[in-house]
């Protein structure tokens, strides 16, 4: 009988680590990545929680659309939770399977992330969404998996548009490995088509009308529901992409990155993140200003970094508007559409 997916998973990373696990509890762990993380023992929220958007997940992949055009053949999908204490996303192929993994200590800073996100009335402001201790918990579900939905399709697109062989797998937290612009752009590429996905499941899809309910709105009009909706996407991925502090940039280092810069990340997404508008909700295209759109990414970052959380974003925008930037942007997007085209 075949082994379950969880079982085959959890094997991967006994393998993967090349050392025996400890044998008496009290000693210490070595292990970067330990095996599937056991949500048994958790707070009963957060285990509940995070118990049923693994759920729903898998139920998504293993009814995920066929035959897509632009899709590379692919084994079955199956996701699950890392024991480590490294926060990273893996997509890894083993034994016959797609494995899409967050290690719990990704998950911990996500929920960290949006704790500080939901307590800000700044951001309240900008949401248009009014922030109070009855409403905290709302704020903080709504964003928490607007960000583990965004990682998991990520992940997912690494799988799905070929960008790893069974023999690697993809590092979603930048660390200090060396990259090339081969590998940005099957990040931004990856952010792109994760931005569609959580989009229609957003707007469209049983997402709406489950986020909605959390924050009460479900009696608003339907131009103020979607403000409010495609806000919390922008605040709840820029929030995510903030995990890591900005580093200086140059013009010999931007090409050595594995992942793009933030800025120039969420300068991509945003890309496709109005295409998709420009196809299902027109007048957001036109209301997601760029000084609402930059009013919403200083008070993000504020709520992520903290007071200076601006002035490090700015600085990584400033290089990235120069000719340099420039020109560094223009070999990012032509590498990401000759990929494209080779779907």
């Amino acid at each position: 009988m075949p082994a379950p997916p969880e079982v085959l998973f959890d094997r991967f990373f006994q393998q993967l680590n090349g050392y025996p696990k400890p044998v008496r509890p009290e000693d210490p762990d070595p292990r970067l990545y330990k095996g599937k993380k056991d949500l048994l023992g958790l707070e009963p929220d957060v285990e509940t929680l995070l118990t049923s958007i693994q759920e729903s997940f898998n139920e998504a992949l293993r009814n995920e659309k066929q035959n897509v055009p632009e899709h590379k053949p692919h084994p079955p999908f199956h996701f699950d939770y890392i024991d480590s204490a490294i926060p990273n996303a893996l997509a890894f192929s083993f034994e016959n399977f797609s494995f899409i993994g967050i290690t719990m200590a990704l998950v911990n800073v996500l929920w960290e992330t949006c704790v500080r996100l939901s307590r800000s009335e700044a951001l309240g402001a900008v949401l248009g969404i009014k922030v109070s201790p009855e409403r905290y918990e709302a704020i903080h579900v709504v964003l928490f998996r607007l960000q583990l939905s965004f990682v998991i399709s990520h992940e997912y697109t690494h799988h799905v548009h070929g960008h790893l062989s069974e023999l690697t797998f993809f590092d979603e937290i930048r660390s200090n490995k060396t990259g090339n612009l081969e590998q940005q752009m099957m990040e931004v590429d990856a952010d792109g088509y994760a931005a569609y996905h959580v989009l229609a499941h957003l707007m469209e899809s049983e997402g709406r009308s489950h986020a909605l309910g959390l924050l009460s709105l479900d009696a608003e009009p339907a131009d103020i529901q979607d403000q409010v909706l495609f806000s919390c996407f922008v605040a709840a991925i820029a929030a995510y992409l903030f995990v890591r502090p900005p580093e200086p940039l140059d013009n010999n280092n931007i090409y050595n990155l594995t992942h793009p810069p933030q800025a120039a990340r969420m300068n991509f997404l945003m890309q496709q993140a109005i295409s998709w508008c420009k196809q299902n909700r027109p007048a957001l295209v036109s209301w997601m200003t760029l000084e609402r759109f930059q009013n919403l990414m200083e008070v993000v970052a504020e709520s992520t970094w903290g007071s200076k959380g601006g002035t490090n974003w700015a600085k990584q925008t400033a290089f990235l508007q120069s000719q340099e930037g420039a020109e560094y942007f223009t070999k990012l997007d032509k590498a990401l559409k000759a990929h494209v085209q080779s779907l």
